[in-house]
């Protein structure tokens, strides 16, 4: 496995594991919008915003993480279903660790339990809640204080 930089060839195949991966959180989920509107979200918001890196072995696509280099917010770290507890989420959270010594926040679904223990398992804390601007769910906010 590899971690490189993001190119636009990635995008199909980064919006359907982000999609995807949402929408496992929970089967009762439905976000309130399309997939086609997450693309045009990830080219009008994450894009330009964000440092956005991507695990892959074999000329695929593992994960990504995004990372907003001015803020320090992690705003997206994804895996395909089948390589979570592999590895991936680490190896990408580590590649954001490693770009933002001075600490890193990010906001997950409060339901997100994988993803809250995963972030207790690599040194985050939580430090507050808050809700999803578009999903309208309740998020928890951990923060990584860095090394």
């Amino acid at each position: 496995m590899i971690i490189r930089k993001y190119c636009k060839a990635d995008i199909d195949e980064i919006i359907d594991i982000w999609f995807q991966g949402w929408h496992a959180i929970d089967p009762k989920l439905v976000h309130p919008q399309s997939k086609a509107e997450w693309r045009e979200r990830w080219i009008s918001r994450i894009v330009p915003q964000h440092e956005i890196a991507v695990a892959e072995s074999d000329k695929e696509i593992l994960g990504f993480v995004t990372l907003n280099p001015e803020s320090s917010e992690l705003s997206q770290i994804y895996t395909r279903l089948s390589q979570q507890g592999h590895g991936v989420g680490s190896a990408l959270l580590n590649w954001a660790k490693n770009r933002s010594r001075k600490g890193i926040y990010l906001f997950t679904l409060e339901i997100n339990y994988r993803s809250r223990e995963f972030y207790e398992k690599h040194g985050f804390r939580e430090t507050g809640s808050s809700t999803n601007p578009i999903s309208g769910l309740p998020t928890v906010r951990y923060e990584w204080e860095g090394s």
